[in-house]
């Protein structure tokens, strides 16, 4: 009985403490928690908005965003033509569309801020240069939306 009640009090904290580090990588990388005011930033800017989606028992997601997205070759590119949003499947499930819920992370959705299709998605652990590359694609297949 003990037992239990340890253990749901350490899940508890565990949860507890992801909630505030996507808060705190969030603001420290510059990204968005806000799905509403990330597409208004994207549509003001016309760039495409890369929603990552990701959930705090995920150590994939870790990997993603502490290899991949916070590199030295992605990261200036993502600030200077995306803007980036960062959600948790579970602790933002009621903040994003229906159509971008899914139970496998990370999941990496680029999206048209015109029209908010999907213009490009990616599933798992993205190396640096295969991201790079869904970047190119995402970008080219937003213009040509125009």
């Amino acid at each position: 009985m003990n037992f239990i009640k340890i253990f749901f009090s350490l899940l508890l904290l565990n949860i507890t403490l992801f909630a505030a580090n996507v808060d705190e990588y969030a603001k420290e990388m510059g990204f968005e928690r806000d799905y509403e005011t990330a597409l208004a930033k994207s549509k003001e800017s016309h760039k495409v908005l890369v929603m990552v989606l990701g959930a705090d028992y995920c150590p994939w997601c870790r990997k993603f965003e502490n290899k991949t997205l916070s590199s030295l070759l992605v990261k200036p590119r993502l600030d200077k033509e995306f803007v980036v949003l960062i959600v948790d499947k579970k602790f933002d499930i009621e903040t994003f569309p229906t159509r971008y819920r899914t139970s496998f992370t990370p999941r990496v959705f680029m999206i048209n801020p015109n029209d908010e299709s999907t213009l490009l998605e990616s599933a798992g652990y993205v190396k640096k240069k295969k991201f790079m590359q869904s970047l190119d694609k995402a970008q080219k297949l937003y213009k040509a939306s125009k």
